[in-house]
C-alpha cells in the first residue's frame, strides 16, 4: 500500500505522488498544488525558495528551456507547468552532484558566455518590433522570432478587456455612457479563502470578477447536464474558460479571435456531449421527478414505453417458459397426447387385474401369466405404431 502524507497547508491526506521528493528521499511539507500555488514561472523570486529548500541548483538556462516549452503549449500555464520537470532534470547525471550552493557559480560561468548573446538578442528584438509596427512582417512571424520572455511581458501587460474600438457603434452615442468596470466589482464579496480556492480551480491569472463569471457558467452547466467523472469535469472547466474568452473577444470587437476560440469551444462541447440536442435527448429518456411520474400515471393510467406482457422477474420468466413448453408439448406434439392416453389405460388394466385377483382369490397358473405378457406386448406394439405415426405427421 502506498505511503500517505498530510499536507501542512490544506491538511489533506494524500498519496506520496502528490508531494515532491527531496534529495535525501524525504517529501516536501506541502503538496504539489499548495507548494506551487503562487509560482510565476517568469519571476525567479516566486520559486527560488522551493529550489533552496530542496537543495537543487538554479540554472536559468535549463529553467527557461522548460518554461518556453510550457508557454508555447499554454500562455496561461500554472505553477505546476515547469517546476516538476525542472526537478526531474536536476536528477540527471550531469546535475545530480550539484546543490543549491552551486547555483551562483554555475550561473556566473554561464553569464560570461552569454553576455554577447544577450546584447545581440535585445538588438534583434528591437528590429523585429519596428518591422511589425511598419507592417513589414506578420504577427505570426513576429511571435515566432521573438523571445518567450518578451512575449510573456507583452501578454501580461495587455489588458484583457480592451477599450471599445472606434469602429464599434456606440448605441448611447457617448463613450462615457458605458458602465466602468470599477463601478461593478463582482468579486468584492470574495474572502481570502474563496480567492485561494478559486485560484487553485481556475488559475491565478484571472481577475476576481472573472472567477465569479467562470463559477456562474460552471454551475449552470452542472445543473443542465449529468456530470460524474473527472474527465468530463476537466472538459467542462476548459469549456467555461473558452466561453469567458469568447465573450471578451466579442466585447473587444475581435471577430477573428472569437471565431477561432468558438471552434475550440464547439469541439470541446461535442466531445463531452454538452449540446442542447444531447441534453434534450437525455431529458426525454427519463422521468426525473416523482411529480412527473404521478402526473403521467394519472393521465395515461400507465407508462406505455415500459409496459410489457412478459414478467421481468427471473422466477416469473422461468415459470412462463415452463408453461409455454408444456403448452407446446401437449398441443403441437400429437403423439404425446396418445402416449398419455395409453399410459392411463395401462394403469387402469393393472388396477382392474389387481382387483380381480383380490376379489376372486384365484391362484394364477402359467397360462394366466402368459396371457398377461401377451397383452403387454400387444399394447407395446400399438404404442410404437402410434409413435411412428406421430413422427410422420
Amino acid at each position: 500500500m502506498a505511503e500517505m502524507f498530510v499536507c501542512k497547508k490544506c491538511n489533506k491526506t494524500l498519496n506520496g505522488t502528490n508531494f515532491y521528493q527531496k534529495k535525501d528521499g524525504s517529501k516536501t511539507a506541502l503538496c504539489k498544488n499548495c507548494l506551487t500555488m503562487h509560482i510565476d514561472n517568469f519571476d525567479p523570486n516566486t520559486f527560488l525558495w522551493i529550489l533552496k529548500e530542496m537543495d537543487i541548483p538554479y540554472i536559468p538556462e535549463e529553467w527557461n528551456v522548460l518554461r518556453d516549452r510550457a508557454f508555447a503549449r499554454d500562455p496561461d500555464m500554472t505553477g505546476l507547468s515547469v517546476i516538476g520537470r525542472y526537478i526531474s532534470k536536476m536528477k540527471l547525471k550531469q546535475y545530480k552532484d550539484y546543490g543549491w550552493e552551486d547555483s551562483e557559480r554555475l550561473q556566473g560561468l554561464r553569464e560570461e558566455k552569454d553576455k554577447a548573446k544577450i546584447a545581440e538578442k535585445a538588438a534583434a528584438e528591437k528590429v523585429l518590433k519596428a518591422q511589425l509596427d511598419q507592417g513589414l512582417i506578420s504577427e505570426a512571424q513576429y511571435k515566432t522570432m521573438m523571445s518567450t520572455e518578451t512575449l510573456n511581458e507583452e501578454y501580461r501587460n495587455a489588458e484583457i478587456t480592451a477599450p471599445i474600438p472606434a469602429n464599434i457603434a456606440n448605441p448611447y452615442g457617448n463613450p462615457n455612457a458605458f458602465i466602468a468596470e470599477s463601478e461593478i466589482d463582482l468579486g468584492a464579496d470574495l474572502t481570502e479563502d474563496d480567492k485561494k480556492a478559486l485560484a487553485m480551480k481556475w488559475g491565478r491569472l484571472y481577475k476576481p470578477s472573472e472567477w465569479v463569471e467562470l463559477e456562474k457558467t460552471y454551475k449552470e452547466m452542472t445543473e443542465s447536464f449529468d456530470i460524474q467523472d473527472a474527465d468530463t469535469i476537466n472538459t467542462l472547466i476548459l469549456i467555461c474558460k473558452t466561453n469567458l474568452k469568447m465573450n471578451q473577444y466579442l466585447d473587444q470587437g475581435d471577430i477573428e479571435g472569437f471565431q477561432k476560440i468558438s471552434k475550440v469551444s464547439e469541439s470541446l462541447r461535442k466531445s463531452a456531449k454538452f449540446t442542447a440536442a444531447q441534453n434534450k435527448e437525455q431529458k426525454e429518456d427519463f422521468v426525473d421527478s416523482v411529480g412527473e411520474l404521478i402526473n403521467l400515471c394519472e393521465k395515461e393510467g400507465f407508462i406505455p414505453r415500459y409496459v410489457t406482457d412478459v414478467p421481468q422477474d427471473k422466477v416469473d420468466v422461468t415459470l412462463q417458459d415452463m408453461n409455454d413448453y408444456v403448452k407446446k408439448l401437449v398441443t403441437q406434439d400429437l403423439g404425446f397426447g396418445k402416449r398419455i392416453e395409453d399410459a392411463i389405460k395401462k394403469i387402469q388394466i393393472q388396477h382392474d387385474m389387481a382387483e380381480a385377483i383380490d376379489q376372486d382369490s384365484i391362484e394364477l397358473d402359467d397360462d394366466d401369466f402368459k396371457e398377461y405378457h401377451e397383452v403387454i406386448a400387444a399394447q407395446k406394439e400399438q404404442d410404437e405404431l402410434a409413435l411412428d405415426e406421430g413422427d410422420d405427421e
